[in-house]
């Protein structure tokens, strides 16, 4: 199956080259959408690499981006990738014949973002990595994000940051498989990170007024934390478990922004909770499989 490998773009000169090149052997068309205010040379690199380049209007609106450069893809899978990211040569092959699967419709792929900061939640050393892109750092931390997935135009980009097609995919009832195959994203490392944090967390902040629920609270918190907003994610972090108990994350990361805080006694007290939400979350799992077990024994003892 044919592959068209999509990608927005603004002042990307630096990198672009080497995240195109990196999957170049698998993919049928190049299309990358560019910033109409982009000022360096993205344009001509990208097109002496063989890509349709399109301008296009930023309109705070990242998932607005996404869409409108996959909507100028021709072939039957899109690769999304982002400037700063490559996927290394031996898991290219495993691309292409994820494609052979027509009852799939996206693959989420594992995000690795490199960085020398071993504090960070979900850390993971680079010290025994098979891959040679983890060589020059301590670790990295990882999201699951879905980067290939068939061109159906029911597919869309949602969420003004943080944009994913996870909606757009339930509403069609498409089939997604994880697989472990990484992405590699040096984006924590680049000159200009603090200001592109800035501009996210501008954007998160329109969201959570938009949206107001514990995701989008949850990703403004994140963005705070980065630039070293900290009391202010801590608030977004507590806003973030108001409306969403169950989730753990929300509270390992709130621990995480008291101690360097040095808020040692508000750290244990929310990891404390985050430990009884794990506790009832199996309690009450434990207790769904008994009183399955019991109807289902009784049922039998009637037979």
């Amino acid at each position: 199956m044919s592959i068209s490998l999509c990608m927005i773009a603004k002042n990307e000169e630096g990198c672009i080259e080497k995240a195109i090149n990196s999957v170049k052997g698998i993919v049928d068309e190049i299309i990358v959408a560019i910033d109409r205010k982009s000022e360096d040379n993205t344009d001509k690199i990208v097109i002496k690499l063989g890509a349709r380049v399109y301008r296009h209007k930023w309109t705070n609106d990242f998932s607005d981006a996404r869409n409108f450069s996959i909507s100028k893809a021709t072939k039957d899978w899109i690769l999304v990738l982002d400037a700063d990211e490559t996927i290394s040569k031996k898991d290219l092959d495993l691309i292409k014949k994820l494609t052979e699967k027509k009852e799939v419709m996206a693959y989420s792929l594992i995000q690795r973002t490199y960085t020398n900061d071993t504090s960070l939640l979900k850390f993971q050393s680079s010290g025994e990595d098979t891959y040679g892109e983890s060589k020059n750092y301590k670790g990295w931390v990882y999201s699951y994000l879905v980067r290939l997935f068939q061109n159906n135009r029911g597919i869309k980009y949602e969420g003004q940051v943080h944009e994913n097609i996870l909606n757009s995919l339930k509403r069609i009832n498409g089939k997604i498989e994880t697989t472990l195959i990484p992405i590699h994203h040096y984006g924590k490392l680049r000159p200009g990170v603090k200001e592109k944090a800035r501009k996210y967390l501008k954007l998160g902040k329109e969201k959570v007024k938009s949206l107001g629920d514990a995701k989008s609270y949850r990703e403004l918190a994140i963005q705070q934390q980065v630039i070293g907003r900290l009391e202010e994610s801590a608030k977004s972090f507590k806003k973030a478990i108001e409306l969403e108990r169950g989730n753990i994350e929300n509270y390992i990361n709130l621990g995480s922004v008291y101690i360097k805080l040095k808020k040692f006694k508000e750290a244990i007290r929310v990891l404390e909770d985050g430990v009884k939400i794990i506790n009832d979350y199996w309690a009450k799992t434990l207790s769904d499989i008994c009183e399955s077990l019991i109807k289902r024994f009784r049922s039998e003892e009637k037979l």
